[in-house]
């Protein structure tokens, strides 16, 4: 079953992600400590786990309000016999005045259908009050400016907020309020990543399957994440298994922010052709 911008998953609904490649989210590269038991940690964790999902997730908010920030998202999911049915990559680098630098791609016969019939690959660029695309699909590519509405398909909130996490009325905070109130974190680890102070938050103990969306008989949940003193959740993987149209799926979920507050975009090489076709 395809929905009209992403299949839903998470709490609110659910993006899709890649088949692999280029924008694969790295591995988070920290060195782990037992947390001491008086260690000051990020709003909302304490050394028993995620205590406040919603604490923590207006501290991703916040963290991220008023700056530029990359964020990657993939999504895949796989029958057993390792076929995608679905998948989504999103690359969307943010800068501070809000202009936007996106890329996106799907894949599988129930992908996310927002560039078309999967599979189909994008770039969208905009300084705020012009916006391009370039759109690849069925061996021909496009190029041609347009006009969003506002707050819908088209917009950076749409690309940082609704594509990411869910389509609809998704956005971070609901995403990461669900995830950690339905995956019991049980272990927190220490560390750094540079000369950041992070928390490693590991869980796989499924107390509400507020994510499942169209999945039945969710299992096999594991969770890592990595959070620094701020509250930013830097970057999560979420995997399960569930079924849907009576076959098991194994879904992968994963999103990273990078270069928080050192975000920069430039415009495209096919700006103006892509002006000159409108």
């Amino acid at each position: 079953m395809r929905t009209a911008v992403i299949v839903c998953l998470l709490v609110l609904a659910g993006c899709n992600a890649p088949t692999g490649g280029a924008n694969e989210t790295p591995a988070e590269t920290a060195t782990a400590a037992p947390v001491p038991s008086d260690s000051t940690l990020a709003p909302g964790v304490t050394e028993a786990g995620v205590v406040d999902p919603e604490r923590l997730a207006a501290a991703h908010r916040a963290a991220i309000e008023n700056t530029s920030y990359t964020l990657i998202a993939n999504r895949t999911e796989r029958y057993e016999n390792g076929t995608v049915r679905s998948g989504l990559r999103i690359r969307v680098e943010l800068a501070a005045d809000r202009g936007y630098h996106a890329r996106a791609a799907t894949a599988g016969p129930d992908g996310p259908v927002f560039l078309g019939t999967p599979p189909a690959s994008a770039v969208f660029w905009s300084n705020g009050s012009v916006y391009v695309r370039r759109l690849t699909k069925d061996d021909s590519t496009i190029y041609n400016g347009f006009r969003p509405r506002e707050g819908g398909a088209g917009t950076w909130k749409y690309w940082v907020a609704t594509v990411p996490f869910g389509g609809g009325q998704a956005d971070p905070t609901s995403f990461y309020t669900g995830v950690f109130r339905s995956v019991a974190v049980d272990t927190v680890e220490r560390g750094t990543d540079g000369d950041t102070v992070v928390y490693r938050l590991r869980g796989s103990g499924l107390r509400e399957a507020s994510f499942t969306g169209e999945f039945a008989d969710v299992r096999n949940v594991s969770l890592r994440a990595t959070v620094t003193e701020r509250g930013l959740v830097r970057s999560l993987r979420l995997r399960f298994t569930g079924t849907a149209d009576a076959e098991p799926v194994r879904v992968e979920w994963r999103v990273r922010y990078r270069d928080v507050s050192a975000t920069t975009i430039e415009r495209p090489g096919w700006f103006e052709r892509a002006v000159q076709s409108s």
